[in-house]
């Protein structure tokens, strides 16, 4: 009688190797690396959509403000618009002339031509704006006269620029250049704002009339 025999087992198990398991850890390593760069990458698009909005509320302000800055009774008086207040001694005596002459200067730097500077330090002190905030930071935002990726100490600052237009005929018909702390705003302007995003690359926000 022929003998029966049992079947080969199959050789399909197999044993995990130290090379298995180092390969298993790796994989495990790049999806935690991959996951923890997405979390990364999200918040640092967090913190650029914050600037974004920083520069946003001061674009709103701007046009809000723009067309009530004129009046006579505008509340803001450092950020008022319109002609030089006449000074004491316009329409005053000889002798009235003399004492106004002879006035501290704080007298006459309170009819002086309205600049950016004082506005902004009223604006940044005295309004909401004074608990504005940049969100790379977490300090107030910094303006800045443009946004540069070779300084990433810029990130999340805003650059406020004014746009001035150039003779009649020129080939470049305006010019920009950062709104100084000196620069008269009497006259009605036109502005650029811009943030400065996580690479330090200028975003514009808008261009807008003060």
């Amino acid at each position: 009688m022929d003998a029966t025999t049992e079947p080969p087992i199959s050789g399909n198990a197999k044993e995990w190797t130290k090379g298995d398991l180092a390969f298993l850890v790796f994989i495990a390593l790049v999806l935690v690396a991959v996951t923890w760069l997405g979390v990364l990458a999200y918040r640092e698009a967090l913190k650029t959509e914050g600037s974004k909005r920083n520069g946003e509320q001061w674009a709103a302000w701007f046009s809000q403000e723009a067309p009530k800055r004129f009046a006579p009774d505008y509340a803001i008086a450092a950020c008022a618009g319109g002609a030089r207040a006449a000074t004491p001694a316009a329409a005053a005596s000889e002798s009235e002339k003399d004492a106004a002459a002879a006035a501290p200067a704080s007298v006459s730097a309170a009819t002086a031509p309205k600049t950016w500077g004082p506005c902004l330090e009223y604006l940044t002190t005295q309004t909401e704006f004074k608990d504005m905030i940049n969100p790379f930071t977490g300090k107030p935002p910094v303006f800045v006269a443009a946004c540069d990726p070779a300084d990433h100490s810029l990130v999340g600052s805003i650059a406020i620029d004014k746009i001035m237009p150039n003779p009649p005929g020129s080939a470049v018909p305006t010019v920009t250049s950062q709104l100084m702390l000196t620069d008269p705003i009497a006259e009605k302007i036109q502005l650029k704002i811009a943030i400065c995003d996580k690479g330090s690359y200028a975003i514009k926000i808008a261009e807008l009339e003060f």
